[in-house]
């Protein structure tokens, strides 16, 4: 799905396969579940939910379940690079 310059008001929104470019999220539930990629380019979000499913929940679990286990770290570096801060750091193998 590719859409332009819409406004998805008090809506629940399904994004795997989507193409959003200036598109306007008021209120809505953004639903990911990680089985196609997400194009976002541009837009707002106000006020918006988020859920996840699936390989996304998954993900998720994981990296929480990695930053609880001794490897808050790694996690808090790969968002800093996904905010543009600095590489990510490797995890290494315990001996």
């Amino acid at each position: 799905m590719i859409v332009r310059d819409q406004t998805f008001e008090d809506a629940k929104i399904s994004l795997d396969g989507g193409s959003f470019y200036s598109c306007t999220f008021r209120r809505c539930t953004l639903v990911y579940s990680g089985l196609l990629p997400v194009i976002f380019e541009g837009g707002i979000m106000d006020g918006c939910k988020w859920e996840f499913n699936g390989p996304a929940m998954n993900t998720i679990q994981f990296l929480s379940a990695m930053y609880r286990g001794g490897s808050a770290e790694v996690i808090e570096s790969t968002f800093r690079a996904i905010r543009g801060q600095a590489a990510p750091v490797t995890p290494t193998a315990a001996n």
